[in-house]
């Protein structure tokens, strides 16, 4: 009996050992190494601001790596807008999962720790191994290396998150809008956009994809917005659907298998999973799909949704807080004028008067621009949702901008331009010139 309860004792300490080598190596399979958790301490508790006491803990998502493509988009693009726009004190921390054998990477890391303090930004580095199967990296033959490898990484972020919501977005993300609660849930249902974008080709190579990973088609078009807001658990979730789906032990054969049949495969991770939400998780979701001036019944009937159709409640108009660099056109660097003036005005901020004089222009305009995401392939919502800028969608604009006013008088963004500067000069150890933000 003493040896039994010994037995006993011996496998509980055994598996509470697994656990705690699992979080560090998740015993055997690919993991994250934690290399640097940031500690700053927020000016202002979240609890202590009312409007995001109930807000879930969230994560700010990056899988990048140095080349210098990415940098130059993540320091000017993504990481400017982010100092004046996401408050990682309310809103939650930022993550970039790296390379872990790439010294470059740490670099660029160890560079951009330096300037945390300044930027008062909280930011966690994590460093993701090689694929055991060296095949994940030339899967999609048109695609490079490290595309594959990102693409693939979207399918494990749950294993480097810990936060109940993944916010994802890429280095060419650029916020417009400071980010209230409402801009990311529903109730406690989290927000998601989607567009009938059919049209494009590599939509339909998308789908393929998609179709073939789960066995279900799109229902719509995910990749046109920024952040994508996801359970974390939705991520876990759809990952062992495919396992069960294609019958295979890892995700790595599951990419593999997929993304090799044809050369000019397209992945589209973020449709792949929103997709499966939409399919097996909708009721924990707030959707807000643009179909265009397609006909609900025959939308439903073209993307091939049996018994999954859209209702009208999952069409309904929503703005965006980000819009998609790469593919938009402003050629004169309107937006970011425009963008910060519609933040400041009326708030109690003082403004100099260089401020003033340049948001003169912007006085009488509305943020259109916040129901836009990419302008070079149409993503946008002003002729459909928004046709002839109607009241409705007026309203809505004029709605965030009174919540962000708020947030702005109570101090939670402060819509500090020397921010700006301080990512500029961290821009500066890889040799990257931005463009004037204002």
């Amino acid at each position: 009996m003493k040896r039994l309860k010994l037995y006993a004792v011996m496998a509980i300490l055994g598996t509470a050992a697994c656990l705690l080598y699992r979080q560090l190596t998740n015993c055997g399979k690919t993991a994250p190494v934690h290399q640097s958790m940031s500690n700053l301490q927020p000016e202002t508790s979240r609890k202590a601001v009312s409007h995001f006491k109930d807000v879930p803990d969230i994560t700010l998502t990056v899988r990048m790596s140095s080349v210098a493509k990415l940098l130059k988009y993540f320091y000017c693009t993504m990481l400017r807008s982010l100092t004046l726009y996401w408050s990682t004190s309310h809103l939650g921390n930022l993550v970039l999962i790296l390379d872990k054998e790439s010294k470059d990477d740490r670099k660029f890391a160890e560079n951009l720790q330096k300037y945390q303090k300044k930027l008062g930004i909280n930011i966690s580095f994590l460093y993701e191994p090689l694929p055991k199967d060296k095949r994940v990296l030339t899967t999609a033959k048109s695609q490079p290396r490290g595309y594959n490898r990102q693409l693939y990484s979207s399918f494990i972020m749950d294993e480097f998150i810990s936060t109940p919501i993944v916010a994802w977005i890429d280095t060419d993300g650029k916020f417009t809008t400071p980010v209230t609660r409402d801009n990311i849930l529903n109730g406690n249902k989290l927000r998601v956009k989607g567009m009938n974008t059919f049209q494009y080709a590599w939509i339909s190579r998308w789908d393929k994809f998609t179709e073939r990973m789960i066995g279900k088609h799109m229902p719509s078009d995910f990749m046109t917005y920024f952040p994508v807001y996801i359970w974390r658990d939705t991520i876990t979730n759809c990952r062992n659907y495919i396992l069960k789906h294609l019958n295979v032990s890892t995700i790595e054969k599951a990419y593999i298998r997929v993304g090799s049949i044809d050369y000019n495969m397209h992945m589209s991770p973020v449709n792949t999973i929103m997709t499966y939400a939409y399919y097996f998780e909708k009721e924990r979701y707030d959707w807000h799909i643009d179909i265009r001036d397609v006909d609900l019944h025959n939308y439903s009937k073209l993307h091939k949704i049996p018994d999954h159709e859209l209702t009208s409640t999952d069409m309904s108009p929503d703005l965006h807080v980000a819009l998609h660099e790469k593919y938009y056109k402003d050629d004169k660097n309107i937006i970011n004028r425009q963008a910060y003036c519609a933040a400041v005005n009326n708030t109690v901020l003082n403004m100099t008067q260089d401020i003033q004089k340049m948001c003169e222009p912007f006085k009488t305009n509305e943020m259109w621009v916040l129901f836009e995401f990419c302008n070079k392939v149409k993503q946008v919502h002003l002729t459909t949702w928004c046709k002839n800028k109607n009241k409705h969608c007026s309203s809505m604009i004029k709605e965030h901008y009174d919540k962000t006013r708020l947030l702005v008088n109570e101090g939670v963004y402060k819509l500090d331009l020397k921010k700006i500067k301080v990512v500029e000069e961290a821009a500066n150890f890889h040799k990257i010139k931005c463009q004037p933000f204002l």
